[in-house]
């Protein structure tokens, strides 16, 4: 009984506070509204072409970049070709329609859908893993390795795969022959 009376005490005396100051609150902290996360791009834009030089605008002088500025500006010429066009650029592995299920063995593939920039790991008991080369290279079948775009035929890659075969083959066991038998004819054509 006693408990009652104090919630019932102190649930008026909050109830009153809170007509009083109108509900309010009154100091430094301040909800904030939350960003609108559409405004939040999740993924960058990837450019694939350098932007036009603005017309009137100087290059900056050479003496003024540092090396690691000019080893950036030329890494543009390091890959022969058009990003895009001549080589695939992704900047994360795609969801595509390769699946290990429909591989009749495990091993490395090339993904036709990504262009060979994607490949894919199918373990022994099933398990999928997918990888993206680095840009410019793309995954050669052949070799099941990242290698330079222009060095891949990646049409070839499916009539490649049947190389995965070999990876979990065991090698066939031959029965170890008998030892000889000592006999006669033995004795006889060892100690003539």
């Amino acid at each position: 009984m006693y408990a009652k009376k104090v919630f019932g005490l102190f649930s008026s005396v909050l109830l009153s506070i809170l007509v009083l100051t109108g509900g309010s609150e009154d100091g430094s902290r301040v909800k904030r509204v939350r960003a609108d996360s559409s405004a939040v791009a999740r993924e960058p834009a990837q450019a694939l072409d350098a932007p036009d030089p603005e017309q009137g605008a100087a290059p900056a002088p050479s003496a003024f970049l540092s090396p690691s500025v000019k080893e950036y500006l030329e890494l543009g010429m390091a890959i022969p070709g058009k990003p895009g066009t001549d080589y695939p650029v992704l900047g994360a592995v795609p969801y595509t329609n390769f699946y290990c299920d429909d591989q009749p063995y495990p091993g490395f593939f090339a993904d036709m859908e990504t262009r060979c920039q994607a490949w894919h790991y199918c373990d022994i008991d099933g398990r999928q893993a997918s990888f993206l080369c680095p840009n410019g290279t793309v995954f050669s079948q052949g070799v099941a390795s990242c290698d330079w775009w222009f060095n891949v035929r990646c049409a070839l890659s499916p009539a490649l795969y049947r190389l995965n075969a070999r990876l979990y083959r065991r090698k066939k066991q031959t029965r170890p022959k008998p030892h000889r038998l000592i006999d006669k004819k033995l004795i006889s054509e060892i100690f003539l």
